[in-house]
C-alpha cells in the first residue's frame, strides 16, 4: 500500500485525535487485507481510552492506546501513531514481511 507523508502531515496537525485514529486504523486495517483479506479491524471507545481490535486467522488482538498517548503521538510526527500499532502488532506475532508499497516504509523510518 502507499501513502503520502505531506497529506498525513497535514491530518496529523489539522484533524481532532478521534477523527485521525480512525483514519490511522481505517489504514491499518487496508494494510493489513494486503496481506490477507481476512482481517477485520474495529474500533471501541470506552472511558479513557481506545480499544483496536485485529481479527484475523489468528486469535483476536488488541491494541489499546489512551487518550493522552493518542495525541502525544499524534503530535509527534504524521506516523507514530500507525508505529506504536505495528510495533504493538509485531509483538503479538503479526508477520508483515510481504508488504507492498511505501506505507510501512514511512511508518518504521
Amino acid at each position: 500500500m502507499n501513502t503520502t507523508g505531506f497529506i498525513r502531515g497535514y491530518m496529523a496537525k489539522n484533524q481532532e485525535g478521534e477523527k485521525y485514529l480512525y483514519h490511522v486504523v481505517r489504514v491499518v486495517e487496508q494494510q493489513l487485507q494486503e496481506l490477507d483479506e481476512n482481517y477485520k479491524v474495529e474500533l471501541m471507545k470506552s472511558e479513557g481510552c481506545y480499544t483496536i481490535s485485529i481479527q484475523g486467522n489468528k486469535p483476536t488482538l488488541e491494541v489499546i492506546i489512551s487518550n493522552s498517548n493518542l495525541l502525544e503521538l499524534q503530535s509527534r510526527s504524521p506516523y507514530s501513531l500507525d508505529r506504536y500499532i505495528w510495533t504493538d502488532l509485531k509483538k503479538k506475532g503479526v508477520d508483515f514481511k510481504e508488504a507492498t508499497g511505501n506505507y510501512l516504509e514511512y511508518v518504521f523510518i
